[in-house]
């Protein structure tokens, strides 16, 4: 959904944060090791769960998004830099970051393999890639529910996608995939994979 108000995606993401999205934000944060490079970071929802310490960078494509962030940030006292980028063009040099982390992008990602090169680029050898995206279930309904329902709601959203396969993608980037946790019946995973 671009440009819209960075209240607004609050509003609506509020209760699902609730129902789990908070808590597995949270389990998915616990192994970050610095400095950590965050591709995505919208409203700052996460920053409530980074470990003190960590030097951590931030971008997000949306620059009213970005500034919600940073807000959200000195609210907390959390050390951050947050600055515009899109994940396909990461302005940062090769392989300086130990940890990057997204949370429900790269459903949004118009050439989501190309976003995912730009994390592997910038990654150190052996860093890590930790997503909670939502994806595209396996299950043999809730697979093709989710092709279906992907049509209204691609022209609604404009650019979110309900049938990822992401993981799929992060193997074509060209990572190991060392963990994929199934939640929400398939439809949300939690996936770590490596340089």
């Amino acid at each position: 959904m671009p440009d819209y108000a960075p209240w607004t995606y609050d509003r609506f993401m509020s209760p699902l944060e609730r129902l789990g999205l908070a808590g597995w934000r949270q389990q998915l944060l616990r192994s970050v090791e610095s400095p950590v490079l965050e591709v995505g970071i919208g409203t700052g929802a996460s920053l409530d769960w980074y470990n003190g310490g960590l030097l951590l960078v931030a971008v997000d494509r949306e620059g009213a998004m970005a500034r919600s962030a940073r807000e959200r940030a000195v609210a907390l006292e959390t050390p951050v830099a947050i600055v515009q980028m899109d994940a396909q063009y990461l302005a940062f040099h090769d392989e300086i970051f130990a940890s990057v982390v997204t949370s429900l992008v790269f459903c949004s990602v118009s050439d989501p393999v190309e976003g995912l090169r730009q994390i592997r680029r910038v990654l150190r050898p052996g860093g890590r890639l930790y997503m909670l995206e939502h994806v595209r279930p396996n299950h043999p309904l809730l697979g093709p529910l989710a092709d279906l329902l992907n049509i209204p709601w691609h022209a609604f959203s404009q650019e979110c996608n309900l049938n990822r396969r992401t993981s799929a993608n992060v193997v074509a980037a060209g990572f190991r995939l060392e963990s994929v946790e199934k939640l929400f019946f398939g439809a949300v995973n939690l996936m770590v994979a490596r340089v």
